[in-house]
């Protein structure tokens, strides 16, 4: 019997050390340890960690926050003679894990396998596992001449075009599936500057996979399928976005079959492509801004689908595009969905649009200018519902379509580029870290900013602005928290660029901060209102802590051709974790206040508490001059609104994503004001509606789609808000043009003055 009990001690034991080491439960799941990163502690609980890993080659890059892929240990082979599949792998992985930015020299690196570029889990304080948004994967390249990531010939696996086979691959781990990807938790990564070739023999290639959510998106990246299948399959959407992309050859261009909520893509060159250039089924709706297209087909060139199961996907917004057939009249879009087009330009066309059942007709042999064009296609019954999709002018139906004027005419030269950000503007480049003298960085003398979320960096960086400003250099912000007391005032022309916008990051705390109140706060940034010469902000991250009320993020007063690009601005984590989150007091002022101009892009503003009903997570109020915001994600406010455009003008949002119940925009005493392409899963409260408008001239509104939420869903206290009625609430409110009816999803809804046909 002794020995019976001995056996099976030793048999328990033997089970548990095989099950045991290290699974980390989270309730209903269990995670292996290498899945979860580790909790960060300092100098942020649930932060980022500012420790640099000793193994590290390239001491100078790895002080700033990047890891050189071509350093030891990964010693990736930037000549391309030598295979740096691996390599390459190790040093997106290590990155990732460490919290940096996986950076490419010049050169051309070549691969014959998936470079797979996971997001994984993480422990926050209260030892809830989520997704690891402060581990994202970024990759970057040299920014003076781009690098290459180039796919072997013949490559194994990549031949078959009925088992297609990604180059690149940035997935999210499910939270309910570890070998599954979740789009909606992908968030801060980001393919900058790299280029991607596919080799001969490889049929079944893709380019780049890419659905993602928040702070995530291809930029300045051009992809070479000629030899491949697919450029680009998925799409960034709800506060991410593909901008300045080229994408040669294939048979899909883009395959957007699967997105995020309201994918923007702005800027894209699409060239040669054996089918379609785009092809849309994603959720709600595709806005595409700054489209050129080129093909030898007969099309359709862009092609939209509805699905079955959800009665809100497929819908487009094409705004300032062309599209040129070389060889062959053909069809330029084909419409499954509802439909709006802006300045559209397509020439040697047999059909502008096919829809069903509706046709706008082409012209052979020359431009046709379509500057404004919406067609309605009501979406299949779904669950018993019956969602309609009106043309909405001053509260009259339009009809099936709406047409403003399809006249002859080219398009313009700069039709893409005045939507994007010119080509000096400034990237990082490895000579920063080498003493660059166009460039001043905070960190080295005579400033000296310590970087460390401990020290008061104000008088450093200000030193550091005012220095740039007065020698037309650029400041940048290696990795690091920036601690300030007071608000940075940036001189005209501002140049301030970090690593990224999760890794450098300009805060305050609440023993530091001085002036302001909670209604009256004062910003942590505040630029110039000059429009010349153009502010530039990009790859960091304005952190305001939900315990200091007293601060607001930022002050955008800059005009002109001034940009803001990739700069997150938020309240969370905690200062103390969310272990210990405490109940500070409600934010009343909003977070961002803009009364300036410019184009912004990738905004996306998602905390949840503690709001009074007057905040707001981005105000634009009396702005200097025409704004243009490409990808908005607003969400989870709880105030009246999650944002807010009183007494503007010439406001465009081209992209437009928000969840919860409150509404997503409101709109008063404004005119010409667009929000062209909306989606995600708000419901309005019963009563209530998603977009409240007043006292607005030129006001358009295009395909405000939302995914379905039903009773049931939610509750009052989750941040994405409870599930409604369909048939109780509406979606856009306006005491001067009328309301829209329950179930009426308008493909375009038009106020004031100019909205008449």
């Amino acid at each position: 019997m002794r020995m019976m009990r001995c056996a099976l001690i030793l048999a328990v034991l033997a089970v548990l050390a095989w099950t045991a080491p290290g699974i980390i439960d989270a309730g209903d799941m269990q995670y292996p340890p290498e899945m979860v990163h580790p909790t960060v502690m300092a100098p942020i609980p649930d932060g980022v960690s500012l420790a640099v890993p000793s193994i590290l080659g390239n001491r100078d890059l790895a002080k700033l926050g990047y890891v050189d892929v071509t350093a030891s240990p990964f010693r990736a082979d930037p000549t391309g003679r030598s295979d740096s599949t691996r390599a390459i792998q190790r040093a997106v992985n290590f990155a990732r894990d460490h919290q940096m930015v996986c950076f490419f020299p010049q050169g051309e690196y070549r691969v014959s396998d998936t470079i797979r570029c996971v997001q994984q889990y993480y422990q926050r304080t209260n030892n809830a596992v989520l997704g690891a948004r402060e581990h994202p994967c970024v990759l970057i390249g040299e920014a003076v001449s781009r690098p290459t990531i180039v796919l072997a010939p013949y490559a194994p696996g990549f031949g078959d075009p009925s088992r297609p086979k990604r180059v690149i691959e940035f997935v999210a781990l499910a939270l309910s599936d570890p070998d599954k990807h979740q789009g909606d938790i992908s968030m801060n990564q980001m393919l900058l500057n790299l280029d991607v070739v596919v080799g001969q023999g490889n049929d079944g290639a893709v380019g780049v996979f890419f659905e993602a959510a928040q702070g995530s998106g291809i930029q300045d990246c051009a992809v070479d399928v000629t030899n491949g299948l697919v450029g680009i399959e998925g799409g960034a959407g709800a506060g991410g976005s593909f901008a300045n992309i080229t994408v040669t050859g294939g048979d899909i261009g883009l395959d957007l079959r699967w997105t995020q909520p309201s994918c923007t893509i702005v800027g894209a060159t699409l060239t040669g492509q054996r089918g379609r250039a785009i092809l849309y089924a994603g959720r709600e709706t595709l806005t595409a801004v700054g489209v050129r297209i080129v093909t030898k087909t007969q099309g359709p060139v862009i092609e939209s689908r509805s699905v079955r199961w959800n009665p809100h996907q497929g819908q487009i917004c094409l705004v300032d595009a062309s599209i040129d057939f070389r060889r062959a009249q053909g069809t330029a879009i084909q419409a499954g969905s509802s439909l709006y087009l802006r300045d559209v330009y397509v020439r040697n066309a047999s059909a502008l649009v096919a829809g069903r059942p509706v046709r706008l007709p082409g012209e052979a042999k020359s431009w046709r200018h379509a500057s404004e064009y919406a067609l309605r296609l009501d979406p299949r019954p779904w669950k018993g519902f019956a969602y309609t999709a009106p043309i909405l002018v001053d509260g009259r139906d339009a009809g099936a379509e709406l047409l403003q004027a399809k006249t002859p005419g080219p398009p313009p030269a700069d039709l893409a580029e005045r939507h994007l950000w010119a080509p000096d503007f400034p990237l990082f480049r490895s000579s920063w870290a080498l003493g660059d003298p166009s460039v001043i960085n905070v960190k080295e003398a005579p400033h000296l900013a310590s970087g460390d979320g401990k020290s008061d960096d104000t008088e450093a960086l200000q030193a550091a602005l005012d220095d740039a400003a007065a020698s037309g250099r650029t400041v940048f912000l290696p990795k690091g928290y920036y601690l300030i007391s007071r608000p940075l005032e940036l001189p005209p022309g501002t140049r301030l660029v970090g690593t990224a916008q999760n890794l450098s990051v300009i805060m305050t705390r609440p023993s530091l901060w001085r002036g302001g109140t909670t209604t009256a706060p004062l910003p942590l940034l505040r630029t110039s209102k000059a429009a010349s010469p153009p502010t530039m902000l990009s790859q960091f991250r304005l952190f305001a802590p939900r315990e200091v009320p007293q601060a607001y993020a930022l002050h955008w007063r800059a005009a002109g051709d001034s940009i803001l690009r990739n700069v997150a601005a938020g309240t969370h984590p905690p200062l103390d974790g969310y272990a210990r989150p405490g109940q500070p007091p409600d934010r009343a002022a909003p977070l961002v206040l803009a009364d300036g101009g410019g184009r912004w892009y990738d905004f996306f503003q998602e905390d949840y508490k503690p709001h009074a009903p007057s905040y707001r997570h981005l105000l634009i109020r009396r702005n200097s001059g025409p704004l243009s915001i490409y990808q908005c994600d607003v969400e989870h406010a709880r105030g009246e609104a999650n944002m807010e455009i009183s007494q503007g003008s010439d406001v465009t949002v081209y992209g437009l994503k928000g969840e919860g119940n409150l509404p997503i925009a409101r709109i008063t005493d404004s005119r010409r004001v667009a929000i062209l392409g909306y989606g995600g899963n708000a419901t309005a409260r019963e009563g209530g509606a998603l977009f409240e408008v007043r006292n607005c001239e030129d006001c358009r509104l295009a395909n405000l789609v939302n995914h379905p939420r039903l009773p049931g869903v939610g509750s009052d206290e989750f941040y994405a808000g409870r599930g409604t009625d369909p048939a109780r609430w509406i979606m856009v409110r306006s005491p001067d043009a009328g309301d829209t009816k329950p179930f009426q999803r308008p493909v375009l809804y038009m106020t004031g003055s100019a909205a008449a046909p």
